[in-house]
């Protein structure tokens, strides 16, 4: 009895099916991870940053808290720090007014010498600073410390800063206290900060205003503080730009600019940090509860 076998021209057949048979399993497999990556990298920005943004908002909820007038505005004691007329001038002690002046940090771009000594962002970013006065102790600030006094004024400021050595930007705060009537010397304040959010790569402010007029519009600090006396503040836009912590895939095809409020910005990754990461711009609007 005869067997026959595969011819060679057979067994070639085969093995090209087979091998194209292995490519396309393994263009699925890619394929997969590819996607696995990208979809883990959206989520962890995402998540992250919507946490961020909601502590940050309840915290400025207590922005103006039993201060002496409802009414924010960028010439009277107020919730808000744009100028040095929002903190009461209460202290005998010239050096006392200065240092709270100088040491409070109002609402601006972050730049001067107070940010040198923390690694503090100068690519535009914006500061915020609030203050308030609470209604009960054993709450925290920002930075976790104990309130233990009903009389202390609590000043809060959200900028960022370098985290570490590893070149990142974070989104910090740091609170500090003064006697709401003996003295105006911000006491434990100008340091470093509680991180709130990593990989940050921006963060702006628009400040919501009604003028003496009635009329409604959203202004940076700058073109606040320039503002007439009359100008009313009655909420805040926070707009930032987040950084995916996992490297989304090479694959992945990222935009050159990030629009925050109409306006473009361009971001880098950080020195010795390679790789494609995702960003996502997120804008959140606060009312000024204190403050309506």
């Amino acid at each position: 009895m005869k067997q026959f076998g595969y011819t060679l021209i057979e067994l070639m057949i085969a093995l090209a099916l087979g091998l194209i048979i292995i490519a396309a399993a393994f263009q699925l497999l890619i394929g997969g991870q590819t996607t696995l990556s990208f979809q883990s990298a959206i989520n962890n920005v995402q998540d992250n940053a919507n946490i961020g943004i909601n502590y940050i908002a309840n915290d400025l909820h207590h922005a103006n808290l039993d201060l002496v007038s409802r009414d924010m505005t960028n010439s009277t004691v107020s919730g808000l720090i744009v100028s040095s007329s929002n903190y009461p001038n209460n202290s005998s002690d010239p050096d006392d007014s200065d240092y709270m002046i100088e040491n409070g940090l109002l609402s601006q771009h972050a730049t001067g010498p107070s940010f040198a000594s923390i690694g503090a962002n100068a690519n535009g970013s914006d500061i915020l600073v609030i203050q308030y006065k609470p209604v009960a102790v054993n709450g925290f600030d920002c930075e976790g410390k104990r309130i233990e006094s009903k009389d202390n004024i609590i000043v809060q400021r959200y900028f960022l800063r370098l985290d570490g050595a590893s070149g990142n930007l974070a989104l910090a705060c740091d609170a500090g206290y003064y006697h709401a009537t003996e003295g105006t010397k911000i006491e434990d304040f100008n340091d470093a900060g509680q991180i709130i959010l990593q990989r940050v790569d921006q963060f702006k402010v628009l400040l919501g205003v009604v003028t003496g007029s009635g009329q409604r519009a959203y202004l940076n600090l700058q073109e606040l503080n320039a503002q007439p006396n009359t100008t009313k503040i009655v909420s805040v836009q926070l707009g930032i730009i987040v950084r995916s912590v996992d490297n989304s895939g090479e694959n992945t095809i990222l935009p050159e600019t990030y629009n925050l409020f109409g306006q473009e910005y361009s971001v880098t990754n950080p020195a010795g940090i390679t790789g494609k990461f995702l960003r996502v711009p997120l804008e959140q609007t606060i009312a000024f509860r204190n403050a309506l």
